[in-house]
């Protein structure tokens, strides 16, 4: 498949942010380059289907998707769980989600552009994810794309995970780009924590997965894109 069409490889050449240079970039992936929540809605469903609760809606799965497994089993089954019922269902939903993890997961709208661009102009980026490799591995099989990424950080690659800024900086020793030049795009609070903790450029991802009453605004992110199409046309004349 051809790739489409892409921003001029003059622009590209000249990232910044705040009059900051901009020399590579890191991503988080699910709710920000990859909309991942309706496989991860699913996986719960069959476990509230199969014991007859009402399912978790669209909207629910969205607004609590990034914050994990277990918190969309909570989500259905409530906050009274036991320690013992907690870890079943959370390794019942990883198996239902490992073996279904790309029906209905999809690019966020102008990703494939962005990263096409990325690739062209010779600018190196990455991804930095909490999501465990197993997980990871198995998604990006079906993202060809994603896998042209220059390094990838997973929850499980490291001790210690986001809101650590530790996996940024390795990403970061990974691309060749000291972490000052670097911009870290996320769509979560912990993403933009972690960012700011690393002293790279923070980019809020406010399409991604904000849950009601979360303020993106009060995140301290150097900057907020509504679409991933707008990211590159911002750093180009920012």
């Amino acid at each position: 498949m051809p790739a489409p069409s892409s921003l001029p490889e003059s622009l590209l050449g000249q990232l910044s942010l705040n009059s900051q240079p901009i020399k590579g970039l890191l991503f988080d992936l699910d709710g920000t380059l990859l909309d991942t929540a309706a496989d991860l809605g699913a996986a719960a469903n069959v476990l509230l289907a199969r014991d007859s609760l009402p399912l978790l809606n669209q909207e629910i799965i969205f607004q609590t998707a990034s914050q994990g497994a277990l918190a969309l089993i909570k989500a259905g089954y409530g906050n009274q769980l036991t320690l013992e019922d907690s870890t079943q269902l959370r390794a019942q939903f990883l198996d239902n989600y490992l073996q279904n993890i790309n029906c209905h997961t999809h690019y966020f709208a102008g990703v494939e552009l962005m990263l096409h661009s990325l690739n062209q102009a010779g600018i190196p980026w990455g991804i930095v994810t909490n999501k465990p490799y197993i997980y990871t591995k198995a998604l990006l099989q079906h993202y060809p794309l994603l896998r042209t990424a220059q390094v990838t950080v997973c929850g499980d690659s490291m001790a210690v995970r986001k809101p650590n800024p530790q996996p940024l900086l390795v990403a970061a020793k990974s691309l060749a780009v000291a972490p000052a030049a670097v911009a870290y795009v996320g769509d979560a609070l912990t993403d933009i924590e972690a960012a700011n903790s690393a002293n790279m450029h923070s980019v809020a991802a406010a399409y991604g997965y904000i849950p009601n009453g979360d303020n993106v605004a009060s995140w301290h992110a150097n900057l907020i894109i509504a679409n991933c199409n707008e990211l590159l046309t911002v750093l180009t004349n920012h």
